[in-house]
């Protein structure tokens, strides 16, 4: 995505997020009309200049009903053997990521966390501190409809394993220098090595 469209994709997220604003408070049904034709055509513009797949785009216009805020991403940086674990999703067309997800209200983040890596891999791991916070509005592969904080804590395995599910098909643990493909809307190669490099200047 060149520059350009990024300053566009984020005046449209500000556009998006005082839509839903509106009619999570607006009384008058006229304004709620309003609302919802300004938020319908900022819609479509984000899908002629963005990658979204459908259900990316119908997860987009759902109804917040509150103050419209970034959202919280939660990924988890395992080490095994020196090699780093990466999941691969079906829905990110086969691209491989950390494992995560978004946060769940009630969960501590690194409840969510937790909860995330159990449910995609089958590890039960040890939460440690927390690498990187990361703004998808900073990096041009990231940047979507709306604006998400991802939060990467370093994790260790304590027992379990990976069986393929449905949410994640295959699991495998990679060297550093030789990443697969990322979904790069998920994590990209350079947070994975500043991730890298965080876990390494704390040892």
């Amino acid at each position: 995505m060149s520059e350009s469209e990024m300053e566009v994709l984020k005046h449209l997220q500000k556009i998006l997020a005082l839509t839903n604003t509106g009619l999570a408070y607006a009384k008058d049904p006229f304004d709620q009309e309003r609302y919802s034709l300004i938020r319908q055509e900022a819609a479509n513009l984000i899908g002629q200049i963005s990658d979204l797949l459908s259900s990316e785009m119908t997860e987009l216009l759902r109804p917040t009903n509150s103050y419209e805020t970034p959202l919280v991403d939660v990924r988890a940086f395992i080490l095994k053997e020196g090699k780093i674990c990466l999941i691969q999703d079906e829905l990110a067309e086969g691209h491989w990521a950390l494992p995560g997800g978004f946060a769940e209200v009630g969960l501590t983040p690194k409840e969510n966390t937790a909860k995330e890596v159990l449910e995609e891999t089958g590890f039960t791991v040890k939460i440690g501190k927390l690498l990187a916070i990361f703004d998808t509005n900073q990096d041009p592969n990231q940047i979507q409809a709306k604006q998400y904080y991802k939060l990467v804590f370093a994790c260790e395995i304590e027992s379990g394993h990976f069986e393929p599910n449905t949410e994640v098909s295959d699991l495998h643990f990679f060297d550093l220098h030789h990443l697969p493909k990322l979904s790069t809307k998920r994590i990209t190669e350079n947070q994975i090595r500043e991730c890298w490099r965080l876990v390494q200047s704390s040892d």
